[in-house]
């Protein structure tokens, strides 16, 4: 499929800021999943714009405003091509008490998806839960699809009912949250039973696009921005999961940013100096495209 995105975020300051620092995380990855083409970032006021590579592979730009400014505004706008991707849960035939053994061998690649992290903490309650859930003799793709299924019929999407903040424990016990949180909780819950699980941000085309296929649902996410999770499984692939909607990782999910949680990609993280109180607006338009970027076919061609 075919998306172009546009995504501006703005910050109007109290009063006017004597500097400012930023990451910005907003430029979807390139992948097996997906290829970026014409990716641009504009920014008021204007100012050089320096990038790199993080721990994670994700792209990071960053900005710095040495002078007084009363707001910032940043918009990244690129287009994307998503590809099918194969399910490869599909032909895992062991038990997870199998897949953990497995794992020992990449221990030291799948370390920081295997320990708790900043908002992804392994307490008692999600550890019951996951021994309840994640049974050492269930077939692991079996289980693995519960899961998923679990979080979304028992967890309700609720916008505005959690924040960026919000532990697993306080989710556990209302059930209600947006995206992030669903994450978090599968992210911990695998975690919990040796499961090596990170965090994805990204994008979701939440409506089809009018007059497109009938057997295309409605999918529940922000507009902003939406979170799922990704698996690693014993046949070496990391299998994406959307606990929010209860299906897999598709064409219509398009990857920002890896991580073992929401603080390792948030899409601006920054610092001001002089201004009290900001004010955000944020808003992100996904729009999928019936024409094929030139490049796309050139290399469909060349291949």
């Amino acid at each position: 499929m075919y998306f172009h995105i546009e995504h501006t975020t703005e910050y109007i300051y109290s009063e006017p800021a004597m500097e400012a620092f930023s990451e910005i995380r907003t430029r979807p990855r390139d992948s097996l999943r997906q290829k970026v083409h014409h990716p641009s970032t504009h920014l008021n006021p204007a100012v050089p714009i320096d990038d790199y590579t993080d721990y994670f592979g994700n792209h990071v730009e960053t900005i710095s405003i040495p002078f007084r400014h009363s707001h910032l505004t940043v918009t990244s706008i690129c287009d994307v091509v998503t590809h099918v991707f194969a399910d490869a849960l599909s032909g895992l035939d062991l038990t997870l008490g199998e897949a953990r053994q497995l794992y020992r061998f990449h221990l030291r690649d799948l370390h920081d998806f295997l320990i708790p992290s900043a908002l992804v903490p392994l307490t008692r309650p999600v550890r019951e839960l996951a021994r309840k859930l994640l049974p050492a003799q269930e077939s692991f793709a079996t289980a693995i699809k519960h899961l998923n299924e679990y979080i979304y019929a028992r967890f309700h999407y609720m916008p505005g009912a959690t924040h960026v903040g919000t532990t697993v424990s306080e989710f556990m016990q209302t059930r209600r949250g947006v995206c992030q949180d669903f994450a978090h909780l599968m992210i911990s819950l695998c975690r919990a039973a040796g499961i090596p699980a990170r965090y994805v941000s990204g994008y979701i085309e939440t409506d089809p696009p009018a007059g497109g296929a009938k057997e295309q649902p409605l999918l529940i996410g922000a507009t902003a921005s939406h979170a799922w999770v990704q698996i690693y499984t014993p046949n070496r692939f990391w299998v994406g999961l959307d606990p929010t909607n209860n299906i897999l990782e598709g064409e219509r999910h398009i990857q920002i940013g890896l991580g073992r949680d929401y603080s390792d990609v948030p899409p601006l993280k920054g610092i001001f100096k002089g201004a009290r109180r900001q004010k955000l607006a944020v808003e992100v338009k996904v729009t999928r495209n019936q024409v094929v970027p030139a490049e796309e076919n050139q290399a469909a061609i060349e291949s």
